[in-house]
């Protein structure tokens, strides 16, 4: 797992080895060695090796640094173990019940992450005091969200999610942008590398960017997985992305490790000759051909990380993240403005609203005035949260965390909605993933209003002494005067619409686009197979098929709300543990729809 603020700080590179001087060195100089060329992945192995060697006579250096080489890869079951051991010990510094803590929260284990919170006693001035204090703000309110979540459910892209990392970028008219260290050894349309070049810290593959597009043809959906750009971008010899377009599709912003002789910090001994940081390329098409990469020299900083570019709506202001000195903390979210002759002006620090001490990142703009991005320094569930704020330039409102389910314990990042403002992606290494960063799809019929204000975006009921029904006239007469039979049933364990659904769906839709002014609930249920989280997701994407349905025959999503109940109203008593038959299991798979008016 390659971390984002890894990644943004450098890609080590060191000269060739020499066999016969390794040979000769211990175990200890070969996993300092590892270390300090972050190598973690070699680095935890040697280090492990060495303490478990050792056992109890292991240093507390040792096994702190063993615990940081997990830190490092994400793993924080293993990193958890090695403060664990260190806590153990009298003499172990009270700065790793703090380490520890954040593990406990990484893995949505808060409250015995605030046991340890509340064992570390310092001054209110204390930086670290600080750091605990924002720490305990995060689990108090990861409590309070767990009890309150949002009413819609997320689905893992299993087809985007690979063995390595996955991360949202942003959109285009085709499709989501990716950037993946997974799908290089794939058989792509744009090609597959047998053997790709490997990024030496953790044993993967540099990243690179990819276009996701899905398409429907003759009632089949087809997805198309491809690089982007790869005659541009395909000869970058390390990692590639995030990757931006402007609106016309035309411009292309890209982070990129910097190659060649421009390296940060070379000395000419140690196992470490320097760095390879993160700048902003761009490329410009014209008459169908995309122009050579070349940095943005007003944007980029000698010696510093410069990229993860967004574009605002107009396209006159970029956003983009740095760690250059002016800024609140590591790394922060900066803006430069479009001049009147079409270069990027001077960069500004978006200020200290939304930017912390610790690291801001992966900005991306959806709705007109309102900017995502995933931020330490908030208060949160833990790891990267995404949070939401409007505004511009420097002028902010108080960012707000968008909560479960989006966020989570582990890191959650690049969050964008689609151009239909009802479907969107976002990146997250939790619980019950693949193992690295995936990528999960959400829909919400109303997710504009849930995200301003997560008490919006519910009907009311009419007031039935103030609003008389219309009268039905002949076409919507059944559907109208016969609402208990507005259900449709589904096969066992799947979301598909059957043909008889269709149907009812079909003249369902005739009836809204009559009647614009009536709204529709669809409530989705399972039966009692499968644990309850599962049939809770299962219904959610029942509800799914039937507004997209509705969707494409013309009715707006605005006007659909929708319930994922799972098998918490069955129809019968086929509940957990009873004998029933298929037939009556499958009574309680059903969509059940009402009309509003």
């Amino acid at each position: 797992m390659l971390r984002f603020y890894t990644i943004l700080l450098m890609v080590l590179v060191w000269g060739p080895v020499r066999l016969y001087a390794q040979e000769q060195k211990s175990l200890p100089q070969l996993a300092d060695d590892a270390f300090a060329r972050q190598e973690y992945a070699v680095a935890a192995t040697l280090y492990s090796r060495l303490a478990e060697r050792k056992g109890n006579k292991a240093s507390l250096k040792l096994l702190g640094k063993t615990a940081q080489c997990y830190i490092e890869m994400a793993r924080f079951t293993e990193a958890g173990y090695w403060y664990l051991q260190m806590l153990e010990r009298p003499d172990c510094p009270a700065e790793i019940g703090l380490l520890y803590s954040e593990i406990q929260k990484n893995i949505e284990e808060y409250d015995t992450a605030k046991i340890y919170l509340g064992r570390y006693n310092g001054t209110g001035a204390d930086s670290i005091m600080q750091w605990r204090n924002m720490m305990l703000a995060g689990c108090d309110s990861a409590l309070l969200w767990k009890k309150d979540t949002l009413n819609l459910a997320v689905e893992n892209i299993k087809e985007l999610s690979s063995q390595g990392a996955d991360w949202v970028s942003g959109m285009m008219k085709a499709g989501l942008l990716v950037v993946s260290n997974g799908y290089r050894k794939m058989a792509l349309s744009t090609g597959a590398e047998r053997n790709p070049a490997t990024d030496p810290r953790v044993n993967q593959p540099f990243f690179k960017a990819y276009l996701f597009k899905q398409y429907t043809k003759g009632g089949i959906v087809n997805n198309v997985l491809e690089e982007v750009l790869p005659k541009v971008l395909g000869k970058v010899p390390y990692h590639v992305g995030p990757v931006c377009f402007n609106s016309r599709e035309d411009t292309l912003y890209v982070t990129l490790n910097v190659w060649g002789k421009d390296m940060a910090d070379r000395t000419k001994k140690g196992a470490v000759n320097g760095k390879r940081l993160m700048s902003l390329f761009w490329s410009v098409k014209k008459d169908s051909v995309w122009s050579p990469l070349e940095p943005v020299a007003a944007l980029n900083l000698a010696g510093y990380f410069t990229g993860n570019a967004t574009l605002s709506g107009d396209g006159n202001i970029l956003y983009f993240v740095s760690d250059r000195p002016g800024g609140q903390g590591k790394t922060d979210l900066w803006y430069s403005e479009k001049q009147a002759d079409g270069n990027w002006g001077p960069p500004a620090n978006c200020g200290p609203v939304i930017n912390t001490r610790f690291e801001e990142g992966f900005p991306t703009i959806n709705e007109a005035g309102s900017l995502y991005f995933s931020s330490k320094g908030h208060p949160g569930m833990g790891g990267f949260d995404i949070f939401r704020t409007t505004g511009n330039r420097a002028e902010w409102s108080a960012p707000r965390n968008l909560h479960r389910p989006f966020n989570s314990g582990s890191d959650d990042l690049g969050f964008v909605i689609k151009s239909n403002q009802y479907e969107g992606y976002f990146s997250s290494n939790r619980r019950g993933g693949g193992g690295g960063d995936d990528i999960y799809h959400f829909m919400d019929t109303h997710i504009s209003e849930k995200l301003e204000n997560p008490k919006a975006g519910k009907p009311t009921q009419p007031d039935t002494a103030a609003v008389t029904p219309p009268v039905p006239t002949k076409t919507d007469s059944t559907i109208v005067n016969k609402l208990e039979k507005l259900y449709f049933l589904y096969d066992y364990n799947s979301a598909e619409l059957l043909t008889a659904s269709k149907d009812l769906l079909d003249r369902v839709a005739v009836v809204l686009q009559q009647h614009p002014e009536w709204k529709l609930m669809v409530r989705s249920y399972a039966d009692s197979r499968g644990s309850d989280k599962y049939n809770i997701d299962l219904s959610a994407l029942r509800s799914y098929a039937v507004i997209d349905y509705l969707v494409k025959k013309g009715v707006s999503a605005k006007r659909m709300y929708y319930e994922n109940l799972g098998e918490r109203v069955l129809v019968n008593p086929c509940g957990n543990g009873v004998p029933c038959d298929e037939s009556q299991h499958r009574e309680n798979r059903r969509s059940m729809l009402k009309i509003l008016y």
